[in-house]
């Protein structure tokens, strides 16, 4: 069984996740057929510290949905920028040097498949469904990814990863009424 993605956000050590974030950043680029990637690591670290240091939310990190937790780590990672080194031209087009909000993106994919929802009314919630989206929307979601900034942008981004989450789970959903 796949380990859940979450561990690579929010094991509780900085040093763990900052390691495991960038392991999963060389994996995407050889996925890509990059053998080498530039990282520029301290600002990795920046953004795992706000995460957890300065969760956006409330409700804090503990008590988060993991809608919430994602929308945190892409704004974040898109606004701190780690990655320096573009994605492949050929493959990715004009969004090749989106490679921050692109690997933000993907990595927040593949946190919520399998992701569980706390809800004291329903209990746990599991997100079995994996999100898929069309290029279009991805290319659109990319560029918007792209300029978001923490304080401005993570409740929008965080309402879109819960209503993507709901369209691939249609049983985790709240009940629609309005």
């Amino acid at each position: 069984m796949e380990p859940q993605k979450f561990n690579i956000l929010y094991s509780g050590e900085v040093r763990n996740d900052v390691i495991s974030l960038c392991e999963y950043i060389d994996d995407f680029y050889a996925d890509q057929g990059v053998d080498s990637v530039d990282i520029n690591v301290p600002a990795v670290f920046g953004v795992i510290g706000a995460m957890t240091q300065a969760f956006p939310s409330l409700f804090g990190v503990e008590q988060a949905s993991p809608f919430k937790k994602v929308a945190a780590f892409t704004t974040y990672f898109a606004a701190q920028r780690p990655i320096i080194t573009g994605l492949p031209v050929e493959l990715f087009g004009e969004l090749a040097t989106h490679q921050n909000s692109i690997v933000a993106y993907a990595l927040s994919v593949d946190s919520l498949h399998k992701a569980i929802i706390k809800c004291p009314v329903r209990g746990d919630i599991p997100l079995n469904g994996r999100i898929k989206i069309s290029k279009h929307y991805w290319q659109d979601l990319i560029v918007a990814l792209s300029g978001s900034m923490p304080a401005h942008h993570f409740g929008c981004v965080s309402s879109i990863y819960e209503a993507l989450a709901y369209q691939a789970n249609d049983k985790a959903s709240y009940e629609r009424g309005i």
